[in-house]
């Protein structure tokens, strides 16, 4: 009878452990699936990417062709003595000639009125907590509500 209960057992072991390996390979056929359709779709948007800079790249080109051709160029001589010298490397300092540059000095700003710098409502409420104001005082002082005080304080001590 043991045997025959044994035998049972290991019949339906093995059918649950076959399902549980079916399960398993369909569950990973999914996730395959769908790590593909994320990487087509990955793929697709950096195309759309790409190719929506190299547009834009071509139209800048065309633009600054376009403003190369509209700039006169002095006489002809000139133009054939830029084409065989090497370019020399321009600065870029805007509008501003190149001995004036270093004349130039910069100064800040001054402020004529004088700034002045008060302690903070936190630090107010922890002095005042520290000579021993009541919450209700406290609060009027600072004009804050006694909620905000107490929420203050708590994250004072929960800060140490």
């Amino acid at each position: 009878m043991t045997g025959l209960l044994l035998s049972i057992s290991f019949i339906i072991h093995i059918i649950t452990l076959l399902s549980i390996i079916i399960v398993w390979k369909r569950s990973g056929a999914a996730e395959q699936e769908d790590f593909r359709a994320m990487k087509s779709e990955m793929e697709d948007i950096l195309i759309a990417y790409t190719t929506e800079m190299k547009e834009e790249n071509e139209v800048f080109l065309k633009e600054l062709a376009s403003l190369q051709e509209e700039k006169p160029v002095g006489n002809r001589d000139n133009k054939e003595n830029a084409s065989t010298e090497k370019p020399e490397k321009k600065r870029m300092t805007g509008d501003i000639p190149a001995k004036a540059e270093h004349e130039i000095s910069y100064s800040p700003p001054v402020s004529k009125e004088k700034e002045t710098f008060g302690a903070s409502v936190s630090s107010q409420i922890l002095s005042m907590q520290k000579q021993e104001y009541s919450l209700d005082e406290i609060a009027k002082r600072v004009n804050k509500g006694k909620g905000e005080v107490v929420l203050m304080l708590k994250f004072y001590r929960d800060g140490q």
